[in-house]
């Protein structure tokens, strides 16, 4: 899939956030410059946005989903030069529609200037689109449940709450029961041969 994604750097970009980081489509989109540190090699998780008809421009910027969405995450050294990458991109369109490039810009847009983020469903129909010519059924949403999955098998339930921004750690115990009860059935297997 990466393969594939990687033909459109923004949309690589999004998706390898949305695995690294574990966080909500519209957190993603919702993400702004200023809300990266790439020298710390962190982002701050302070928002989500969502389409309105009806509402001005059309959509809203507000808080993250729980109480416990508002976080810092850190991020991979791979995932920083891609940041850095697109954020080369994103100033270079700003530039050729005689603007620069704002710290209030969105990361992931279709307008030249970056300030009106990209639309949360046009990434998940991109995903779907993207999974269905690979042949598979996965989800934008689902890579959030796999995200958590996997920091399940090696952290303890609060620190995969911290990162994923759950509102509860009754939801992150899931994700390491999970892990836990995997881990003892693939024993029981190998112990019976």
């Amino acid at each position: 899939m990466a393969a594939a994604a990687q033909r459109d750097p923004e949309f690589e970009l999004f998706v390898r956030l949305g695995a690294a980081t574990g966080l909500r489509r519209g957190e993603v989109v919702a993400l702004r410059w200023y809300d990266l540190d790439l020298d710390g090699a962190e982002l701050s998780v302070s928002g989500n946005v969502l389409f309105v008809r009806g509402l001005t421009g059309g959509f809203v910027r507000k808080g993250p989903k729980s109480e416990h969405g508002e976080r810092l995450v850190a991020l991979d050294a791979r995932t920083v030069e891609l940041l850095r990458t697109h954020r080369a991109r994103r100033a270079e369109s700003a530039l050729a529609v005689g603007v620069s490039l704002a710290e209030d810009s969105y990361l992931f847009t279709r307008v030249s200037d970056s300030a009106r983020p990209i639309r949360p469903e046009a990434m998940t129909r991109r995903f779907g689109r993207l999974a269905a010519s690979l042949g598979h059924e996965y989800t934008l949403h689902g890579l959030r449940h796999f995200t958590a999955t996997q920091l399940g098998a090696v952290a303890e339930a609060a620190t995969v709450r911290e990162r994923m921004g759950h509102g509860s750690l009754t939801v992150s115990s899931i994700y390491t029961h999970r892990v836990r009860a995997a881990a003892e059935h693939m024993g029981r297997i190998l112990e019976e041969q």
